[in-house]
């Protein structure tokens, strides 16, 4: 499996599809995707933008269905162990 670099990583062709596949089923893709991202975002590595933030306050009405999933995820990210991510190399300058 190819290593990759967070913020350059790529889906293979058959993710994309199971993806795109997971939205057309009412969304069930994208909206999976947003207690992940929320998580991303209180760690500092992405912005939300304001559609995902809506969404995320939606899903905590219903349930706090998109806080107990954030809080899986942001606890697998406390278990990455720091300095993993590498920036990619930067061009000479001329």
């Amino acid at each position: 499996m190819e290593q990759q670099v967070l913020g350059h990583g790529r889906t293979t062709g058959p993710e994309a599809f199971w993806y795109v596949l997971g939205c057309l089923a009412f969304a069930a893709s994208y909206f999976a995707k947003v207690p992940c991202k929320k998580a991303l975002s209180e760690y500092g590595l992405i912005t939300m933008t304001d559609a995902e933030k809506f969404w995320y306050v939606l899903m905590n009405i219903a349930f706090a269905s998109g806080y107990f999933s954030k809080v899986i995820i942001k606890k697998a990210l406390s278990e990455v162990p720091q300095n993993t991510h590498t920036p990619p190399a930067q061009p000479p300058a001329p």
